[in-house]
């Protein structure tokens, strides 16, 4: 498990930009599940973080100083820009620029890295149609809870799998799942 003890907090120059970046000032950073894998060596989809390397993640930033006449000062704009005050950017296709009016949290929550996996997952991967029934594992985390959520949306059956009564009393009640599986107290395969 992750410690605070496996970071460190260090001051640094502010970056300089070059011709086709900009500068941002992190505004909000995220805490995804996915960054505890990009801690660990070995095969996945990126490679790991390193140590001693600024924390990989999604944040909500300000335009501070551009020289990309895509990106003007003041914009806000998404991106990969790690857990840092300060990050030089260009384009690349983690960073975008939030449209007039949208919350600045949102890219690192509602539409945020789990939310993309849980849309991404249903619709391309398993490409849930209405009528599907759809058993979802670990129903009451950040990503199977939003899976849960647009599985019903769109008109399936909702079976969440989670561990203990209270989460499957939300996945039912509040969430309006059509059942809620405990894989503590309950033998899973026998229930589904």
């Amino acid at each position: 498990m992750v410690e605070p003890s496996q970071f460190e907090l260090h001051d640094g120059p502010v970056p300089e930009i070059t011709d086709g970046q900009f500068l941002v000032r992190n505004l909000y950073l995220s805490l995804d599940p996915a960054m505890r894998t990009w801690m660990v060596e070995g095969p996945s989809y990126v490679p790991p973080v390193g140590i001693g390397e600024v924390m990989r993640g999604m944040c909500t930033a300000q335009v501070v100083e551009s020289r990309n006449p895509d990106f003007q000062e003041g914009d806000l704009v998404a991106g990969l820009f790690g857990w840092q005050d300060y990050a030089a950017a260009g384009e690349d296709p983690f960073t975008t620029k939030l449209p007039e009016g949208t919350p600045p949290t949102w890219p690192i929550g509602v539409l945020g890295i789990t939310t993309m996996t849980a849309y991404f997952g249903l619709k391309e991967i398993a490409r849930v149609q209405a009528g599907d029934t759809v058993a979802v594992s670990g129903a009451a985390g950040a990503t199977g809870s939003v899976a849960a959520q647009l599985a019903k949306i769109w008109g399936c059956k909702v079976i969440g799998i989670a561990g203990g009564p209270e989460k499957c009393d939300w996945l039912t009640k509040d969430l309006g799942l059509d059942a809620a599986i405990d894989y503590k107290s309950e033998d899973v395969r026998a229930r589904l």
